[in-house]
């Protein structure tokens, strides 16, 4: 496992990702999944289900690419899918699985793997490669998305969203990091402030336009077929943002500008839809 990943699993074995949405419940129990559903759901990122299109996936076999607590797993699992996990970080595949049994989902579950992709032989072939807020952190992306094109079906399609450049958090991380980093590096700070990291040991998060995402996909053997930019919460706005929809037209219209996620559907470059 290379270096960056070590970083990201010190991180993340120390303290599950969105674990802070929570708001104290004990990790693994029923509360605890709730608290980070609702959170998720109903304020972070409601759009996932529907730009992710969950609704297609009844009896697919749908392979996550770091499944943090299970959350999007339990949601994929209950529209029909046939899921496979994987995830470096070991933590986060016990609070899946656990949420998987909470769910009575058990039936539904295909595997859940522990390991670097690149270092792991998985012999199935997928219909729906999905993988939200993951990428961004692989500094071998390139190599990982070659392999993921070979685990995925001739009519299958990869489903990502990776972090965006040109963000209305982004510019937040920028400007807080000026005003009160106090000498740390940008990097460092990002890593801190978006995926609550030790300070001196970042977690690798590249920030990018969407010309250059799809550029490394196409590269890499894929054909974006949908594209959407999301992630506008209503606590960017000051006061009246609280009153607004989290999935209403007002944050849907500003996420198209400063979303902080590029969201991808692509299938094989080879394959003309």
């Amino acid at each position: 496992m290379n270096a960056s990943n070590e970083a990201a699993r010190g991180t993340w074995e120390r303290k599950a990702v969105g674990q802070d949405r929570a708001n104290g419940a004990v990790a693994g129990s029923p509360e605890y999944f709730e608290r980070i559903r609702a959170y998720r759901y109903g304020y972070e990122t409601p759009f996932i289900i529907e730009t992710f299109r969950y609704s297609t996936m009844k009896g697919k076999r749908v392979l996550e690419i770091g499944v943090g607590n299970g959350i999007d797993a339990v949601e994929m699992m209950r529209h029909g899918a046939i899921y496979t996990g994987l995830d470096i970080t070991r933590n986060h595949l016990e609070l899946t699985r656990q949420n998987i049994d909470n769910n009575g989902l058990s039936d539904q579950l295909a595997g859940l793997i522990e390991g670097d992709l690149m270092d792991t032989d998985i012999p199935d072939r997928f219909d729906v490669i999905y993988s939200f807020g993951v990428l961004h952190h692989i500094t071998h992306e390139s190599d990982y998305l070659t392999k993921l094109k070979s685990l995925l079906s001739q009519d299958g399609e990869l489903r990502i969203a990776v972090y965006s450049k040109y963000s209305f958090f982004n510019a937040y991380m920028i400007v807080t990091w000026f005003l009160r980093a106090r000498g740390r590096s940008l990097d460092d700070w990002r890593s801190q402030t978006a995926e609550h990291s030790e300070p001196g040991n970042p977690v690798t998060i590249k920030i990018r336009s969407r010309k250059d995402v799809q550029k490394t996909l196409e590269k890499s053997g894929f054909r974006v077929v949908r594209y959407e930019k999301r992630g506008f919460v209503q606590n960017y706005i000051p006061v009246v943002g609280k009153h607004l929809k989290p999935n209403g037209p007002v944050l849907t219209a500003l996420a198209k500008a400063l979303g902080w996620y590029h969201c991808f559907t692509c299938s094989h470059l080879s394959e003309n839809k």
